[in-house]
């Protein structure tokens, strides 16, 4: 196989597309702070789980860059979107220390690194807890009766599932972002599962916080594919992709993004008057004009040139209101 011949990005796009998919490791290191956050508020924090943890974490979504870009770039339709806009782009190291036609090896070890990190927690952590062997159990028998058969420990359900995610976010048979789940599987993957995983393994108790704030910068996380696919409408159309922008239309795509962009604040606003996270999380609202700019930009699909522009916003505003969210929870533990 050969890579797409699309045309390599102007040196000026190139560094913003470059910048864009650097800032995209904020999706698990932010959400894997702020599950610690809540462990430390909690009075139950570990710097070797928490390590290996986010650890785990960012080797996966490492190991997700590498099948992506092996897929994109070696088995896709060259008029595939994101093949075209990320012309150019390599993931960590590859070309350095390995041949771009080797990403997918890479990518499968990351996954083995994430297994083996799975089974020490396994071993440490012990009994499943009901609502997340729950939840991952509705995950996986939504996405496919077999994948986490016999499995009773919600560390590995966890992992399981993001690994799962991971892999099949643009891999064949499945291929969820061809078929209208790349966002929800975004939803999942890179917040819930990370601050309730994360959260688990420092203080093994079910806990509504994690579970509520991950679904707070969850939405972020998938607006950022939401916008991508809004922009992408045209060529993800020819290419065979069945995304959230092209079941919906493009112009209705952005009035979605404008709802959850809404319900993610109320989220936030109902956990604190809950009682269910501490008021200083309010800080995250700060990062509400980003969420504005980010709709804004996005209107303006017609016209590729606003892209970047639009990109940066989302990935700006979902790696900000982590950081906030961080910074509160720094306060409450402060001033405890």
């Amino acid at each position: 196989m050969t890579p797409s011949s699309s045309p390599p990005p102007a040196p000026d796009r190139g560094r913003a597309i470059r910048a864009i998919k650097i800032l995209l490791f904020s999706a698990s290191i932010i959400p894997s702070i702020v599950g610690g956050a809540i462990a430390e508020a909690a009075g139950s924090f570990a710097w070797t789980p928490f390590l290996l943890a986010a650890a785990g974490l960012f080797i996966g979504q490492a190991g997700g860059d590498y099948l992506y870009y092996y897929l994109t770039h070696f088995h896709t339709d060259a008029r595939d979107a994101h093949t075209k806009i990320f012309a150019g782009w390599r993931p960590l190291f590859a070309g350095a220390l390995f041949a771009p036609e080797r990403t997918v090896w890479a990518g499968v070890a990351c996954l083995l690194i994430d297994l083996a990190i799975a089974v020490y927690f396994f071993q440490v952590r012990g009994a499943a807890i009901l609502w997340f062997a729950l939840a991952g159990g509705l995950i996986a028998v939504f996405f496919t009766p077999l994948m986490l058969r016999g499995l009773k420990e919600p560390v590995i359900y966890l992992m399981a599932i993001g690994a799962f995610l991971v892999f099949f976010y643009t891999s064949p048979p499945l291929m969820l972002n061809y078929r209208g789940l790349g966002e929800t599987a975004l939803f999942f993957a890179f917040r819930p599962l990370i601050t309730g995983g994360v959260y688990y393994v420092l203080r093994p108790q079910f806990l509504w916080e994690p579970i509520l704030l991950g679904a707070f910068l969850g939405i972020f996380t998938m607006n950022i594919g939401i916008v991508s696919n809004t922009f992408d409408h045209n060529d993800d159309a020819q290419s065979g992709k069945r995304t959230l922008a092209l079941r919906l239309g493009q112009a209705n795509a952005v009035r979605f993004l404008t709802v959850v962009s809404v319900a993610a604040y109320v989220v936030l606003v109902a956990a604190v008057f809950a009682g269910l996270a501490t008021p200083w999380s309010l800080l995250a609202l700060l990062a509400a004009p980003l969420a504005v700019q980010t709709v804004r930009k996005t209107w303006l699909f017609a016209d590729a040139a606003n892209y970047t522009a639009a990109m940066t916003k989302a990935i700006t505003l979902s790696s900000v209101s982590g950081i906030l969210l961080c910074v509160g929870y720094g306060i409450a533990i402060c001033l405890q």
